[in-house]
């Protein structure tokens, strides 16, 4: 699914802005809109690539070998890096690698702030893992239950935005629930239904999309994770539009395979003399750097570092030939 490559892309680079680039006068929080944008399209595409995983191949040891072969070893080579010799921060170390990091306010430092998703990243793979294990295919069923509950704390604290689990979790969930649309679309008829309303509502849920990004929209963000999926979702249940051309670019899937190593690697180059007080000296010579910087240490960490993990998991998750189990 190229189109998926492109939103990852398109996410990562919003991230990016969002964190490195001044969009427009503060008192427009373009840059806060761009951060939710980037993490609320990331946050759906992994929930959907992770149920669409599972509910092909329910094989739990396996999806939990890859997901540490995918995470763990970046995660633990940036947080030494950073924490350990950068800066002497070993309460931050373990919060990231113990996977508390999003419920541990004192441990979070801004160089590497943005860890704060890997954990609640990881608290859903164990959560569905744990339901899959133990229904089977019958555990998706908790999938729309969790997201109204999730949905339904958030409305409750009248919460915007969050970095607790708790209460941003209904993200990820919403690409589970595409997922489930999408896997389903052929056999049941609400699925089909559905998947027919998505292919023709591209622009709509953009547009209700962008808006409950915004903090100016406080009230539809607490639809944001399922406008999200319908927007994901208008995509892949269309075809042959000017957007499958643009999200299916060479250039979107090589962001897209880098975009993991970009997130981890780019919080680092925004502080310290990146950040500078000089506002030209900032953005015209220090920033370039940095963005040089993030891109060239995610391009050697994603094919000369990462790759070696995650062919590794791929390798020990195969499922064997029937002639050589025999």
């Amino acid at each position: 699914m190229p189109e998926l490559d492109g939103f990852r892309a398109l996410s990562i680079l919003a991230v990016l802005a969002a964190h490195m680039l001044p969009l427009g006068p503060s008192e427009w929080r373009l840059n806060t809109m761009s951060g939710v944008m980037g993490m609320s399209a990331f946050f759906c595409l992994s929930g959907f690539l992770i149920t669409q995983f599972l509910w092909v191949r329910p094989d739990i040891p396996a999806f939990l070998i890859r997901r540490v072969g995918r995470i763990v070893p970046l995660i633990l080579l940036a947080s030494t890096v950073f924490c350990l010799i950068v800066e002497y921060r070993p309460d931050s170390f373990w919060a990231i690698n113990l996977y508390y990091f999003n419920y541990a306010d004192e441990a979070i430092f801004e160089g590497l702030s943005p860890l704060w998703s890997v954990a609640l990243e990881m608290h859903f793979y164990f959560a569905i893992a744990l339901a899959i294990l133990l229904l089977g295919r019958r555990g998706f069923i908790l999938v729309p239950i969790a997201a109204l509950l999730i949905t339904g704390m958030r409305v409750s604290e009248e919460v915007f935005t969050s970095i607790r689990t708790h209460l941003r979790v209904d993200e990820i969930l919403s690409g589970s629930l595409l997922a489930l649309v999408w896997l389903n679309r052929d056999a049941h008829a609400i699925a089909a239904r559905i998947a027919t309303i998505l292919g023709r509502s591209f622009y709509p849920a953009l547009i209700l999309w962008a808006l409950s990004c915004s903090p100016f929209f406080e009230t539809l963000a607490y639809a944001r994770p399922y406008l999200a999926a319908a927007l994901i979702g208008s995509i892949l249940f269309s075809q042959g539009t000017i957007w499958h051309r643009f999200l299916s670019t060479r250039t979107m899937a090589y962001l897209a395979a880098i975009s993991f190593a970009l997130y981890v690697w780019h919080s680092p180059f925004r502080v310290g003399w990146f950040a500078g007080e000089d506002t030209l000296d900032r953005y015209l010579i220090k920033r370039p750097i940095g963005f040089a910087a993030t891109f060239l240490l995610a391009h050697l960490s994603t094919f000369y570092f990462e790759r070696y993990f995650n062919d590794l998991a791929r390798k020990v998750t195969s499922p064997r030939p029937a002639a050589q189990q025999a």
